[in-house]
Formats: C-alpha cells, sequence, structure tokens
C-alpha cells in the first residue's frame, strides 16, 4: 500500500511533456553533443520530437520521434562545406562559402517532407520548443507553436549571449569565430572591435532578415523577425568547461551544462582492445574530426603526417575515411570508425593529435591525455591557443606543417612531463563541478515547462536599445553639456579679455596725456 501510494505520488509530480527538439548543424560533434539530453528526457517520461542529421535509430527509445535530416549533408557538400573547412586558405571566402551552405541547408531542412508533415498538422502540439542557435532559422518554430524554447549551442557564441542579456565585450570576450584568447594584444584587439561590429552589420542587415524570409517560407507568414523570437528565448544552454574557458559573468537565465556528453570509458572492440594492449611503448592516437574531409587535405599535410609516423617509434592509429593510402608505414593502423571516448581512456594513450574541436578537447583532457592541435577553423584556433597557454599540448598551423615541425612538437610533448602532468590536473577540475551537466539540463528544462517559461529571469538588458545599452545618449548628452560649458567659459573669457584690453586701453590714453601735460 505504502508503495503504490509513493509511486501515485512520483506520477502526480511529473507530468509528461511533449517536446520538439531540432539539432540545425549536419555535424556528428554538434548532433552527439545533446544526445544524453534528449534520451534522459525520453527516460522521463517525455514525448520528444527530434529534428537531427544523425538519428539515433534506437528502438528502446520509445518516446522519442526522429525526423532525418541526414540528407543536410550531401546540401553542404553541394555547396562547397568541407572545401571551405579543409583547405580554402582565403579565411573570408571560406566563411562566406561555408555561410552560405549553411543557408542552403536550412531552406532544404525546413522544406523537407517529414518536417512540412510537422509543420502542417494542425492537430501537432508541443509544449516547449528545444533549438539549437548557431543559426537562427529553426527558432521560426516558436512563433508556428506559440510555446516557449530554450536555445542550446555546443560552443560560446556572442550572438545569442547579447540575445539573452549577458555581458559581450570584444576585448574580454572576443568572438566566437576570432582565433582569440585574452588577453590580446593590440592589433588583436583593433581586429575584434572591427570584426564584432561588422560582424553586428552583417546579423541585423543580412543573416536575421535572410532568414526570417525562410522561416516565412515554410512556417508561415505569420512568423516574427528571428531577432524577436531569438530575444524571447527562456533559456540558453552552453556547453562551456569553466575549467578550460575564460569566466563570463551570466545571468540566471544561461545554463552552464558542461560535459553532458562524457561518459565512463566502455571496454574497447575485441580487435581494437587487442592492438592497444599490445602497444606497449603506446599509441598516438590521431583523428581530425568528421567535418575535415581526409580526401580534401594538401598532399604537402599528408606527406609531413606519414614521413613523421613512419619514424616514431610509437603505434598510430589513425580515424581516417579518405581514399587508400599507398606505402603507409607499418606502425599505422587505420579505421573508418574509432570510439574516441572509449578509446582516450585507455592506459596506453601517449598522445592525442587532434583538429582541437571543443568535444575532442574536453574528452582529452578528462582522460589525462596530452595533445598536439593542428586546427583547420577559427574556432579551432582558439581552442588550440587555450591548449598551449593552459599547458596541455603544444599546436601548428595546417598552412605550415612540415615533418620536422610535426616530430619535434610530438617528441616534445610525449617526453616532457609537464604537458601529461598539467592534463591530469586540469582534468580533474573539469570533473569537480557542481553538478552533472545532463542534470542541471533536465531540471532547468522541466522547471521551464511547470512554469510555462521563464520570462520572471530575463534581464532587462535585452529590452534595452543599444544606444541606450552602451549609455550613448547619456554620453551624449553629458558631452554637448560640457562642450557647451566650455564654449561658454570660451566666449566669457573672450570678453573679459577684450574689457580688460579695453580698459586697459583708457588707461594708457590718461597716462600718455598726463605724461604730456607735464612735459
Amino acid at each position: 500500500m505504502k508503495f503504490c501510494l509513493i509511486l501515485l505520488c512520483f506520477i502526480g509530480s511529473h507530468e509528461a511533456a511533449r517536446i520538439l527538439a531540432t539539432v540545425f548543424t549536419p555535424s556528428y560533434s554538434h548532433q552527439i553533443t545533446f544526445r544524453p539530453l534528449w534520451k534522459e528526457l525520453s527516460k522521463r517520461g517525455h514525448h520528444v520530437t527530434l529534428l537531427t542529421t544523425n538519428p539515433m535509430k534506437d528502438p528502446s527509445l520509445s518516446n522519442i520521434r526522429e525526423i532525418d535530416l541526414s540528407g543536410s549533408y550531401a546540401v553542404m557538400e553541394k555547396y562547397g562545406a568541407s572545401e571551405a573547412l579543409t583547405n580554402q586558405t582565403d579565411k573570408l571566402k571560406a566563411i562566406k562559402m561555408y555561410m552560405g551552405a549553411l543557408a542552403k541547408t536550412a531552406d532544404w531542412q525546413l522544406g523537407h517532407p517529414d518536417v512540412q508533415k510537422i509543420v502542417k498538422n494542425q492537430n501537432e502540439k508541443f509544449d516547449l520548443i528545444i533549438t539549437e542557435v548557431v543559426y537562427p532559422t529553426h527558432m521560426g518554430f516558436v512563433d508556428r507553436f506559440k510555446v516557449p524554447f530554450i536555445g542550446v549551442a555546443s560552443f560560446d557564441q556572442e550572438r545569442s549571449h547579447r540575445r539573452i542579456g549577458n555581458l559581450v565585450h570584444p576585448i574580454i570576450f572576443p568572438d566566437g569565430s576570432l582565433p582569440f584568447v585574452p588577453p590580446l594584444t593590440f592589433k588583436e584587439r583593433l581586429i575584434s572591435i572591427f570584426y564584432t561590429v561588422v560582424m553586428w552589420f552583417c546579423t541585423e542587415w543580412w543573416l536575421y532578415p535572410d532568414q526570417t524570409a525562410v522561416a516565412r517560407k515554410h512556417l508561415g507568414k505569420e512568423i516574427r523577425n528571428l531577432e524577436e523570437i531569438e530575444a524571447d528565448m527562456s533559456f540558453l544552454f552552453v556547453t562551456l568547461n569553466p575549467a578550460l574557458t575564460k569566466v563570463r559573468p551570466i545571468g540566471l537565465n544561461t545554463i552552464v551544462i558542461s560535459g553532458m556528453h562524457l561518459q565512463e570509458p566502455k571496454p574497447l572492440p575485441k580487435d581494437l582492445k587487442q592492438y592497444m594492449d599490445d602497444a606497449k611503448e603506446g599509441v598516438i592516437y590521431f583523428s581530425l574530426g568528421t567535418n575535415v574531409k581526409d580526401d580534401l587535405l594538401d598532399s604537402k599535410i599528408k606527406s609531413a603526417l606519414l614521413e613523421t609516423f613512419a619514424e616514431l617509434p610509437y603505434k598510430i592509429l589513425w580515424k581516417y575515411e579518405g581514399s587508400a593510402i599507398a606505402n603507409l608505414p607499418k606502425n599505422v593502423k587505420i579505421m573508418k570508425w574509432i570510439p574516441q571516448q572509449d578509446l582516450l581512456g585507455h592506459k596506453n594513450i601517449k598522445l592525442f593529435i587532434t583538429q582541437c574541436g571543443l568535444q575532442s578537447l574536453e574528452e582529452a583532457v578528462v582522460n589525462g591525455v596530452p595533445m598536439v592541435a593542428i586546427p583547420f577553423i577559427p574556432e579551432q584556433r582558439r581552442n588550440a591557443r587555450m591548449l598551449v597557454e593552459k599547458g596541455i599540448g603544444l599546436s601548428l598551423d595546417k598552412d605550415n606543417v612540415t615533418k620536422e615541425a610535426l616530430k619535434d612538437a610530438i617528441l616534445e610533448v610525449v617526453k616532457n612531463t609537464k604537458f601529461k602532468r598539467n592534463v591530469v590536473e586540469l582534468g580533474n577540475l573539469s570533473k569537480d563541478m557542481e553538478r552533472p551537466g545532463l542534470e542541471k539540463a533536465v531540471w532547468w528544462i522541466e522547471y521551464c515547462l511547470r512554469n510555462k517559461g521563464a520570462k520572471h529571469l530575463k534581464s532587462p538588458a535585452t529590452e534595452l536599445p543599444l544606444y541606450q545599452f552602451f549609455l550613448l545618449d547619456v554620453i551624449a548628452t553629458v558631452f554637448a553639456v560640457l562642450l557647451t560649458l566650455v564654449i561658454i567659459a570660451f566666449l566669457f573669457m573672450k570678453i573679459i579679455i577684450r574689457f580688460v584690453r579695453f580698459i586697459m586701453r583708457i588707461v594708457c590714453r590718461k597716462n600718455t596725456k598726463i605724461k604730456h601735460k607735464k612735459q
């Protein structure tokens, strides 16, 4: 009887909700970051409709309905996203190509037949929307279903911080697209300020209007401007690790959910475990993630890698998805897929050569594995600078990778014990958090459901126009008053000087007359 009462109390306090979750970015690292969240919500009885480019296809998750948007990868490929990420030396052109590919992908996703079934079904209801904020188009779902929404981001993004009312500062917190880590040099400060202003104009005058049009095309003409919708965000979930990044003052409606994707290492597949166990001299793991295409790597980089690996006394495990490699060194093993977290937890891993994506960086840190970074995009270059600053590895410029530089970096990190010591200390610090990110995320989601949003936690900064936020009207008024006072003082002094000169002339004339009379 007591058990039944307890069960009834639990059921009564835990109402199942219908949640629409959308993760726009066609990138495995973006998708896998939030998978534990969807699984946990499902286990708690919530019904999750998930728009994803990488479906889990797990029949045990009966409460999750997945909309397969894996065709997004082909769209990105068609419009040159891989080329922009992998082999584009003109950085401005690369950004333009990649942003163009994202725009085409957003249009394709919202027009997908399975997405349109949800949009056009008048009986389809949701209690909450959780959407990735890296690109704003999917925020249009908020107006279509008229429910609160939570934004999620797998990296720090200034646009979303600005919209939710957090401190945005181009010197203290450079834009995530820049490879800068504070403290900035004078040149970096100039670049950061200029870039921030340019990006603000691009966002306000191009990105929002362009993607608002896409959202209205597929979701309905009543959709508000996307910047207005984004400003109504109840919470922003950011997967930041305070041990790795600079501390930012944030509002109560910004929730840091670091390490949500991290898990205890599981046993490796039998053949891979045997390979690792037999490597008494150690293994170097090399992976450039899922976005950098191995076949598009510059031939000079490939040659430098192969020549270096051949001269090392360690086994090399390379996550490689390209065409066959001629004259592959005997100590190099290539695999198309590797359970990265489980591998990094193996005792024989000596070093991780990485493109330095945030998730890979965090996985290496919690497992105490030092790194050599070869970053390809600005976000990765920033992570690489942070890695060097923390003393947990070294970084190489992808456009200047040579056999000598790569070999020196690898041997320095492997043989110098300070890198291992630093990364172990940082890993312990990372794991000693107030509350696991997943637990925190689920609690705040259910808080948002219970309270139908979180408008009471909204920062007043979000309602201020820019000229008030930056005190431009006050500064202009003070400047005008001071300028007026200076002008008045100047005119007054000018009058005084003229008056004094006038008096002096009169006195001089009298003195002259007196002298003449005496003579």
